[in-house]
């Protein structure tokens, strides 16, 4: 089964049907927590390679993929009740959990609200706190912001290629892999285009329970690894950036890599009692993608590691 696609089932956690991708394998269960819009597909290379020796798999978070998407239910202790509500199912007492981007705050609250869940946590350049100050300082951004996306496209090509223009700094992963991927996150409209899954308001909701989380790194006991991907100013640049626009984002991108992602990792240092931190210079956001041998191979020693008695 390790070569092929996962299998697909459902589960029911409170009412809400959530989609579960079943990688197989054997031993210590491993669980796969995509970032915000995409589903645990992203990670089916990462799975297949770490289903030799665990038992994997991955929860599409409400409103993503196939899973329902409910009025409500977006706030941070919810979203982490879904992920206990899959273990449950599965009769899985305690899982380590490997998460990206928006996953990050999820895990955190795992590990604070259900300790005995939770065996190690891998934070995929999602162990991250934003505060007032960090929004301002994005807000300095030197690109011209970009107008509102259209509501449908007409294929999924069209999407992806509008995504990476959009936001240039993930236009060197595109390819057909990438739009496969990012096919898990669009539906089809009754007219034949493609769309986002994840509705306008729903995400408004989701944004704003992430936002209104204050992780306590403090409450993390359980063995961490954590990566973080900085970037120079040459994965944000647009196509058509002139030297003027080179030098005001690089002056831009040194003080985000400054002030914010070197607080946020200096934090983790100093607060979480049983943390690795592997940085990687020259990495986009989606570094498992991009560095995917490097980062199956750190993942593998650290849950080897996590898993030996007395480790």
């Amino acid at each position: 089964m390790t070569s092929h696609d996962p299998m697909r089932g459902f589960i029911s956690v409170d009412g809400i049907r959530l989609e579960v991708l079943d990688w197989g394998g054997e031993g210590p269960a491993i669980v796969l927590l995509a970032g915000y819009a995409n589903t645990p597909h992203v990670f089916d290379s990462m799975a297949r390679a770490l289903a030799d020796r665990f038992r994997v798999l991955g929860l599409t978070r409400r409103s993503h993929g196939l899973s329902d998407q409910p009025d409500d239910g977006y706030d941070l202790a919810t979203l982490a009740r879904d992920i206990v509500g899959l273990l449950d199912a599965c009769g899985i007492a305690t899982a380590s959990f490997v998460g990206h981007s928006f996953a990050g705050h999820e895990m955190c609250h795992l590990a604070a609200a259900y300790p005995d869940r939770v065996a190690s946590l891998v934070f995929l350049d999602a162990l991250y706190t934003m505060t007032d100050e960090d929004g301002a300082l994005f807000a300095e951004s030197p690109l011209p912001p970009s107008d509102p996306p259209p509501e449908t496209f007409e294929s999924v090509a069209a999407y992806c290629e509008d995504f990476v223009t959009r936001y240039p700094t993930y236009r060197r992963l595109r390819s057909p892999r990438w739009d496969a991927v990012w096919a898990h996150s669009l539906e089809t409209t009754a007219d034949g285009r493609v769309r986002e899954r994840i509705r306008p308001e729903t995400a408004t909701k989701l944004f704003e329970g992430y936002g209104a989380f204050r992780p306590d790194y403090g409450a993390i006991r359980c063995p961490v690894l954590a990566f973080y991907a900085l970037q120079d100013e040459t994965w944000s640049l647009p196509d058509y950036a002139d030297e003027a626009l080179r030098t005001a984002m690089k002056t831009h991108i040194d003080r985000v890599n400054a002030r914010y992602k070197r607080r946020c990792i200096e934090t983790a240092r100093e607060t979480i009692a049983d943390i690795e931190i592997i940085e990687y210079a020259d990495t986009s956001h989606y570094c498992f993608l991009d560095r995917e041998d490097d980062v199956i191979a750190a993942i593998r020693r650290f849950l080897a590691r996590c898993t030996e008695p007395g480790g």
